[in-house]
């Protein structure tokens, strides 16, 4: 029984403002991370320009630039009548590149093959016709590289902060 609906009047009404407060702040519509084919998928309810807004300085707090936008789904939608059969799957859709020096480095020097793990990236995107639902999403992790992991630390971290985990 959710503890709402348990205790006295005051244990109940401690728990209704605690829910409440976790609800105002995000962190009860945050879920994830979820795998889906090769992302790891975070959702939140909040508007996207907040929730982009949001992403961006949890990226450059860290004293990290955002080296590029891509504008997914600008470009799918723009491209689409060239596609038969293309049908709209985003609502917004852009992916944020950027890179942390001393992981890249460590990443470069372990196998210069890494270059293809650089740079970072966060895709931050909603589904067509629900723009109430925000999805943040990374490649799911290299771990056949070790030296990967900080970097896979780091992106869950931008994401968690992102969020309000």
């Amino acid at each position: 029984m959710p503890c709402a609906e348990r205790g006295t009047p005051l244990l109940q009404w401690s728990c209704r403002l605690l829910a409440g407060a976790l609800l105002w702040s995000g962190a009860v519509c945050a879920s994830g991370p979820d795998k889906h084919g090769p992302a790891l998928v975070w959702k939140t309810e909040a508007p996207f320009e907040d929730v982009k807004e949001d992403l961006v300085s949890a990226i450059e707090g860290r004293g990290l630039v955002i080296s590029y936008v891509s504008h997914a789904s600008a470009m799918l939608d723009r491209t689409a009548e060239a596609v038969e059969g293309a049908r709209k799957v985003y609502g917004d859709a852009e992916i944020l590149l950027f890179c942390k020096a001393d992981l890249s480095h460590r990443l470069v020097q372990a196998n210069p093959h890494n270059i293809v793990l650089c740079p970072y990236s966060i895709a931050i995107y909603t589904l067509a016709g629900k723009p109430e639902e925000v999805y943040l999403a990374i490649r799911e992790p290299y771990t056949a590289e070790p030296v990967y992991a900080p970097v896979v630390e780091l992106l869950k971290g931008i994401i968690a902060e992102t969020i309000g985990e």
